[in-house]
């Protein structure tokens, strides 16, 4: 028997020799094909600070984990939270000195997918895989911009909370809040985060206008493999909350701007100052009607023509901020007569939609209604008087500017107007009556944001975690290696 199966062993020998081979020669060749590829590849684009909101850190996981984040080197520490509360109450104060009427934050902002960070994928995780690289590039991406400071990081907590209800099975598919600061802050554990250094570091504090880094902030954000996801970018404001999804613009469409009517480059100081800020071979050709009477946000554009566009406004933003006369006569919306002129002087076109007739958003009380707005815009603020001019009932996000509120927003919910205001003849502070319509849509405004602060966490109150008065700030992989994350549960773990 044994000689009978020695042939056989020794052909299964030798197959087996083969197949080893055969192995080795695929494997050498594959080895060789990836240094090629690698060899040729181009450098990846500079490392930018980002979390992912979905996995949230145990301090177990913290040493494993930030092996997988890409941190910006650490400029300084913080000040403490009194000074960045008051700082967020000196910019309110000195916003209302140029424009009280005129929209007042602008500060812009992820979502890095919504699923756990992996180092590999098995084949069970192979359809999410496919599906999400044939996303990548399809859909929208919503990216609002931040500095971190108290006052916009409320207003961020709500709006992202009602972007996610009203995102799900959308064609809105991406989020971003892009911070531009040099260090991170405490919204990183909860909400999808890009960070980019500040141009101006004296605004991760306080500075007379912070809104002039988003341009800057806005140009990082392209270069980096975050801004790919979606063709078309919706950028909007801290300071909004969702009501419904947008839709994905048809084929051929053009960028989709808001009309507010404060902007005016032909305003009789206007016509001078817009023509120096053109490149000069464009003076003659560029007329004040050509420039749109909008601004970043909301605005609804493809990348690439964003892409275009984005070296001329941060020209233009910086040629104002250098110009004093400039800076004068275009006042507080300066940024946005800077994006306006960039969208003319490149000839990317804008179709800009009025209030009542957009598909952006309303603004209660200025708008009685919400029409087909997908967001409610509260830069107004609201005050219902009585007969003898008495106040009944406000509302206004100028006081929240305080870090607890930040932290504990259910401690300072917003009361909703009175149902019968209407019945009772209650006016606006201008003199506008309430009419019921307008008591309507500032109760569905105010019940979103309601709603949203219900089903928020509450963020840790501790070292490391915000400003802490004496307190060195630790970010991301700081030297104490504190990472914070929100929970419903006291006390607090870091």
């Amino acid at each position: 028997r044994d000689l009978a199966m020695a042939p056989r062993r020794r052909s299964e020998s030798r197959a087996v020799k083969l197949a080893t081979s055969a192995a080795i020669f695929v494997l050498s060749a594959n080895v060789a094909y990836q240094v090629s590829q690698s060899l040729g590849r181009p450098a990846p684009a500079p490392p930018v600070a980002r979390a992912d909101p979905d996995h949230r850190l145990g301090a177990h996981h913290l040493g494993a984990e930030l092996k997988h984040l890409h941190l910006r080197p650490r400029h300084g520490a913080h000040g403490d939270h009194a000074v960045h509360e008051a700082s967020s109450r000196a910019e309110v104060e000195s916003r209302s000195r140029w424009d009280r009427e005129a929209e007042e934050e602008g500060l812009f902002h992820d979502d890095h997918g919504n699923h756990p960070r992996y180092d590999g994928a098995s084949a069970s995780d192979a359809s999410d895989v496919e599906r999400e690289a044939s996303e990548k590039g399809s859909g929208i991406h919503v990216l609002a911009t931040s500095n971190g400071s108290p006052y916009l990081n409320w207003q961020t907590r709500v709006m992202y909370k009602t972007f996610k209800d009203v995102a799900k099975g959308s064609d809105m598919r991406h989020f971003t809040r892009l911070l531009h600061r040099r260090s991170d802050d405490e919204l990183m554990g909860e909400v999808p985060t890009v960070r980019v250094d500040s141009l101006h570091a004296e605004c991760d504090t306080w500075c007379e206008f912070p809104v002039a880094d988003r341009p800057d902030a806005l140009r990082k954000w392209l270069e980096t493999e975050d801004s790919q996801r979606g063709e078309w970018i919706v950028m909007i404001e801290t300071d909004y909350v969702w009501r419904k999804a947008l839709k994905l613009p048809p084929p051929g469409a053009s960028a989709v701007a808001f009309h507010f009517h404060y902007i005016n480059p032909n305003y009789p100081t206007l016509p001078d100052v817009m023509t120096r800020l053109m490149p000069p071979e464009k003076r003659d050709r560029i007329k004040m009607e050509d420039i749109i009477c909008s601004g970043p946000a909301p605005t609804m554009i493809r990348k690439t023509e964003l892409d275009r566009l984005i070296d001329e406004y941060v020209r233009i933003a910086a040629a104002i901020e250098a110009d004093p006369d400039a800076k004068k006569k275009l006042g507080w919306v300066r940024e946005m007569y800077a994006y306006d002129l960039a969208a003319a002087v490149t000839g990317v076109p804008h179709r800009v939609e009025d209030p009542g007739q957009t598909s952006l958003i309303a603004q209660p009380p200025a708008d009685t209604n919400h029409g087909d707005a997908a967001m409610f815009h509260y830069t107004w603020g609201a005050e219902y008087l009585d007969r003898n001019k008495q106040k009944v009932w406000s509302w206004d996000k100028r006081p929240y500017v305080e870090t607890r509120q930040v932290r504990d927003p259910a401690r300072f919910k917003p009361e909703l107007p009175p149902a019968d205001a209407a019945d009772r003849g209650l006016k606006l502070q201008d003199g506008k009556p309430v009419t019921a319509e307008l008591n309507e849509v500032m109760t569905e405004m105010l019940a979103l944001v309601r709603d949203a602060i219900d089903a928020l966490d509450v963020l840790p109150h501790e070292p490391g975690c915000g400003w802490e008065q004496n307190e060195p700030k630790c970010d991301f992989g700081c030297e104490t290696g504190v990472l914070c994350v929100p929970t419903k549960n006291a006390p607090w773990r870091a």
